[in-house]
């Protein structure tokens, strides 16, 4: 320990024994070590841009998610391992993967609309320069520097589904960045070819076959033949703006990069990739991998991490609308694979039967009464993903959950749709797949939230516990017929009590915690050696239909005031 202040400074010295803490598991929560805030923005020595090659890490993904999956070994090793980046709340802190917004402070809907953005997107009022162009990939387009020097990755919707991909890059962008990650600056963008003046001396372009040649100002001409004009004459596309500092290239969803120093959970245990797999089945971002992520290297000197190019979500295959597959089966899902193959041909997925017809052109097909968030697939498993256990699940779904009606349509807004039945469509589909997702993860927990012990006066052993029930906040279930039945264990005290109480109209909810006349208990101001041992409440929500495993708040004694206070909290 002291060569290593000695040598990374104090603050990295404790975020390494954080880690180390977390990476055990086995000291209780309210002994483990917190992850530290922004612990992971330490200046370092600027990493080398890496390109990954995307086939063998499609390949290595599709094995290790999916056949592994089912050797019982890995089951067994994975099945409980909970991520490490978790604070004694069960919760995560502001780091370069992830920054809370909407789950803390709710955005206004104008924040929500505006998102990352701190402009209005390519300035048409002097020359743009052409600075790269793409032609090989699904999605053609090119990169193209303003008057103001800034610089952007230019899209186009396909020929027949104008503001298909656009829209959704635009709205999942919003979405993502309200939930809280790492997203670049992406807008709805209309110009003129004129608006293009010239090519920036000495750009170069790839060809189909990847072969480098100079770029020329023809191949604007070439892309935009392939693409639909607006009724004014105008072309319609989505322009990302560069992320600030160097671009390294795409993170992985396991492992860590090995040249940033600040990289220290392993990315498929970290739960803030794990939960994005919640908000990913939300906005149907079915493309989700490697190769729409992007670290960069950033003031003052670290490596963030984004999630870029948001084209295949929503009702958007990028470059036509979804099919039902998508969302419900892998690319290559290898037991419905093996399923076809054994029955020759008589297997048949759920989705297989699904009816497929784009609601509106500019909207897409995505699924919305047969939308199970428990079975939602991306394209390609990553290990991220395969990871999770209930725990993340229902920290993604919080995220989800935060969002109202206003702000998704806030959202939707953003994406400049062209019609009001297609907006008024999208926002109703977007707000349904969010009730599901809520229902469906908060009913594997019981989400009691910011625990607090009230101060009391009384006589007796007994306390008050605040908390927020985030199934009443956020509309799974109504306090109607609810009840918590909790259970109070400590044993330095050798107090076990029990009870319950029925829920109070609204999300706050205040449990009357003490002692029955055949509970165990030792009178208040028993053993001085019980000061500052620890007790668990156990919370558990009963009613009609059966709810999901307890809560767990974790409680410190202080034996001079005989009073607890709350020092952790486990779903």
């Amino acid at each position: 320990m002291a060569i290593l202040t000695r040598r990374c400074g104090p603050l990295l010295a404790a975020a390494v024994l954080a880690i180390l803490a977390g990476c055990a598991q086995r000291a209780p929560v309210p002994e483990r070590l917190e992850p530290i805030t922004y612990a992971d923005t330490l200046p370092i020595e600027e990493p080398a841009y890496r390109e990954p090659l995307e086939v063998p890490l499609l390949i290595r993904d599709a094995i290790s998610g999916q056949v592994a999956k089912g050797i019982s070994v890995r089951r067994l090793v994975n099945e409980n391992h909970e991520a490490l980046n978790v604070t004694r709340h069960d919760d995560v802190v502001n780091s370069a993967w992830f920054e809370h917004r909407n789950g803390r402070r709710r955005l206004s809907p104008d924040g929500t609309f505006r998102g990352p953005t701190t402009g209005t997107g390519p300035d048409t009022t002097g020359p743009i320069m052409l600075t790269q162009a793409k032609l090989q990939g699904i999605s053609p387009g090119f990169h193209i520097q303003d008057s103001r020097g800034v610089r952007y990755v230019v899209k186009f919707d396909p020929q027949d589904f104008q503001y298909l991909s656009s829209s959704a890059g635009v709205i999942a962008n919003r979405l993502m960045y309200a939930a809280g990650f790492h997203v670049p600056e992406d807008y709805i963008f209309r110009f003129r070819r004129e608006h293009i003046t010239g090519v920036k001396e000495g750009a170069t372009y790839q060809d189909e076959e990847f072969v480098e040649h100079p770029l020329g100002i023809e191949l604007v001409d070439e892309i935009l033949s392939r693409v639909d004009t607006l009724p004014d004459g105008r072309f319609l596309a989505v322009a990302s703006q560069y992320v600030p500092g160097p671009p390294l290239g795409p993170f992985h969803f396991s492992g860590t990069r090995k040249d940033d120093p600040n990289d220290w959970y392993a990315h498929e245990h970290r739960r803030d990739l794990r939960g994005l797999y919640v908000v990913s089945s939300w906005v149907n971002h079915v493309d989700m991998r490697f190769a729409n992520t992007m670290d960069a290297f950033v003031e003052p000197g670290y490596v963030r991490h984004y999630l870029i190019d948001f084209a295949a979500s929503l009702g958007s295959g990028t470059i036509r609308p979804h099919y039902p597959r998508e969302g419900a089966e892998y690319n290559f899902d290898f037991w419905p694979t093996m399923a076809r193959l054994f029955t020759l041909g008589f297997y048949r997925q759920e989705w297989e039967r699904e009816p497929h017809r784009a609601i509106d052109p500019s909207i897409g097909w995505m699924q919305v009464d047969t939308f199970d968030p428990a079975s939602w697939k991306a394209n390609w498993p990553n290990e991220a993903f395969v990871n999770m256990t209930v725990r993340d699940g229902y920290w993604g779904a919080k995220l989800v959950g935060s969002f109202t009606e206003a702000q998704v349509r806030a959202a939707v807004r953003a994406g400049e749709l062209p019609n009001e039945f297609a907006a008024d469509t999208l926002a109703a589909m977007l707000s349904y797949r969010r009730d599901r997702i809520v229902e469906y993860w908060y009913g594997r927990v019981t989400p009691v939230e910011i625990p607090d012990v009230l101060a009391s006066d009384g006589p007796g052993p007994g306390f008050q516990l605040a908390f927020e029930d985030y199934g009443i906040r956020d509309g799974a279930w109504s306090a109607d017929g609810i009840s918590y039945g909790w259970k109070l264990q400590h044993d330095a005290l050798d107090r076990q009590w029990e009870g319950s109480s029925a829920a109070q109209t609204g999300a706050r909810q205040v449990l009357t915690v003490a002692p029955q006349p055949t509970d165990r208990d030792v009178p208040a101001g028993g053993p001085e050696t019980a000061d500052g041992s620890l007790a668990t409440l156990e919370i558990a929500i009963s009613g009609d239909d059966p709810r999901g495993r307890p809560a767990t708040v974790h409680l410190l004694w202080d034996a001079g005031s005989e009073q607890y206070r709350v020092v952790g909290l486990e779903h």
